[in-house]
């Protein structure tokens, strides 16, 4: 089955937000590309919400849903206590009916569970002496804890979470053959579902509950009472801060423990606390209650984005009219088992190594910065290590590779390159752009190499090819312009469309001089060539006109000759 949380690589953008957001870091960077990583992700959904192109995704567990209603008649669904801040201004009766209208045989809440579990926990801790004690209710914080604070999960309470506390209470009222689907605001609870299909057929979020109810076109609010809705248990209080260790009071009778229950919400806040926490310090019972998300399960990774001063005003007003219910004779005991993460260590020369790869070279390369998603350069250099991060992830030595680079293009180009803002404002230029223009210019390059911030339009007499590129989106202008006695080749080209504009500039004076030599030169000897072919043509006319005369002369003299010599008569020679 595909892991509760994936990734579609078509559709990240290489962009390090999720590394950046996951506690953990289970995210590995691979060509490129940020994937989930099952084995080392929590389920906390931070990546699911903080990447804006959809790159990481929550399964969808719909389809398998509504495949088990249409082939069972005996489908409960277990509806987590924060619905009541999901769909505000509907009544629980309401959501009950919709939901028994989509096809389930009963609508309960899991904060009959919830209670449960308080009840269980409250027994420990009455007969307990001393010893630190974690709630087991939040998988994501469970799952913290049994894989990168390992030692603290023999301090877990051995019971299940509230979700299958309640499928296991369900299957014993209506028989094994009762299928349980849970419906909620957490990811996690898709974890718990996979590794218990014998209690939990499918965990679904709010979000997939709403997007079933806009397909079948069914509207809670429009939705009469069910009869058989029945007031929350106790449990109703779990999905804000400290709702958990409220109902534990309820069923503690020991007095003195009552400020022996603690809160800590957040991922980051845990972390930070079993660091320094010493699990073997409590002189008494200490109980502490852990929530993933900060403000508890009404600010799920799936609920619905409200003012959670709001949402926890509504689960105290539904939770108020709760009735404590008897204990069900279902088994919930759970005994939880470390699964640490294996984190390879490594040597401070193969860390050396990575970091100069990096370009860190000296403590003081070392910036901290956290563009690739990192607390640390050498978190990074460790990720590099195993395999789980790139070294163009530094975004640093991205940046000083692509100076380097671009100084070294900028400084073997037979061109003044220059590069100027929407404002025309030098952004970047080479020494052969300032060598162009002048001793003053050249000299104040030495000062201020690049002239950041120059005004461009008090260096160059042509500032209106800038603004003409600037203006009109063309991609590409090239012009010869006469600047005094001399003439330079302008090419203006985008770097960013209508906000950075650049120009490689070459002056051609010397090259243009010889261009008008030449045409010059060859203009004489086309010239020369006419006049010779002139006057080539002109005495081949003039001998042409003198042996015509010349032979008509002739031809003439013959003629008249023939004409005095009469007819019949011969003409003899002499002999």
């Amino acid at each position: 089955m595909t892991s509760p949380v994936y990734s579609v690589d078509a559709q990240c953008r290489d962009c390090y937000t999720c590394v950046r957001h996951c506690p953990v870091k289970a995210i590995r960077v691979e060509n490129d590309h940020a994937s989930v990583t099952p084995q080392t992700c929590i389920l906390c959904g931070r990546c699911v919400s903080v990447c804006r192109h959809s790159a990481k995704q929550v399964r969808d567990d719909l389809p398998r849903a509504r495949a088990l209603l249409r082939r069972s008649r005996s489908v409960h669904a277990s509806l987590a206590p924060a619905f009541v801040s999901e769909f505000p201004g509907v009544r629980p009766a309401q959501l009950a009916a919709a939901l028994k209208r989509l096809g389930f045989a009963g609508v309960h809440e899991t904060a009959e569970g919830a209670e449960r579990v308080s009840q269980e926990v409250a027994a420990l801790l009455d007969r307990s002496a001393a010893g630190l004690f974690l709630s087991s209710a939040c998988p994501v914080a469970v799952e913290l804890i049994t894989r990168y604070h390992p030692a603290f999960a023999a301090n877990l309470t051995s019971l299940m979470p509230p979700m299958l506390a309640h499928a296991a209470q369900l299957k014993a009222r209506f028989g094994g053959d009762a299928q349980v689907l849970f419906i909620g605001p957490c990811i996690g609870k898709k974890r718990d579902a996979d590794q218990a299909p014998h209690l939990i057929h499918t965990a679904l979020t709010f979000e997939e509950l709403r997007r079933w109810l806009t397909v079948t076109g069914i509207d809670p609010s429009d939705m009469p009472d069910d009869p058989d809705t029945a007031p929350p248990g106790a449990g109703a209080f779990y999905p804000i801060e400290g709702g958990m260790s409220r109902t534990i009071r309820h069923f503690l009778k020991r007095r003195d423990l009552d400020d022996a229950l603690l809160t800590v919400s957040g991922l980051d806040h845990i972390a930070a606390m079993l660091k320094t926490l010493d699990r073997h310090a409590a002189g008494r019972p200490l109980f502490l209650e852990l929530l993933a998300c900060e403000g508890g399960c009404i600010a799920g990774p799936k609920a619905a984005a409200r003012n959670t001063v709001t949402a926890h005003l509504d689960v105290l007003a539904h939770a108020r009219s709760a009735r404590p219910r008897l204990p069900s004779p279902a088994d919930i005991a759970l005994a939880w088992h470390p699964d640490p993460v294996t984190v390879p260590t490594f040597t401070e020369g193969q860390l050396t190594v990575t970091l100069h790869a990096l370009g860190k070279y000296q403590k003081e390369d070392e910036l901290n910065c956290g563009g690739c998603g990192y607390d640390s350069c050498r978190a990074l250099a460790r990720a590099v290590l195993r395999h789980a991060a790139e070294p163009q992830m530094c975004v640093s030595h991205m940046r000083q590779l692509a100076q380097k680079k671009t100084n070294a293009l900028a400084r073997a180009l037979p061109y003044g390159l220059v590069i100027a803002d929407a404002h025309l404002r030098i952004m970047e230029c080479n020494e052969r752009f300032a060598g162009l223009f002048g001793e003053t210019l050249a000299t104040a390059y030495e000062a201020r190499p690049g002239l950041r911030d120059a005004d461009l339009t008090r260096i160059l007499p042509f500032p209106h090819l800038f603004r003409s590129v600037l203006a009109s989106g063309h991609e590409i202008i090239r012009k010869s312009v006469r600047i005094d006695s001399r003439i330079f080749s302008v090419t203006v080209f985008n770097v960013d469309p209508r906000a950075v504009v650049g120009a490689l500039i070459l002056d051609v004076t010397e090259n243009e001089q010889r261009r008008l030599q030449l045409i010059e030169k060859s203009r004489t000897v086309i010239q020369n060539t006419t006049r010779t072919v002139q006057e080539i043509a002109y005495m081949l006319g003039k001998n042409s006109a003198q042996s015509e005369l010349i032979l008509n002369s002739a031809i003439d003299m013959f003629a008249a000759e023939d004409a005095d010599t009469p007819e019949g008569e011969t003409c003899s020679s002499s002999t």
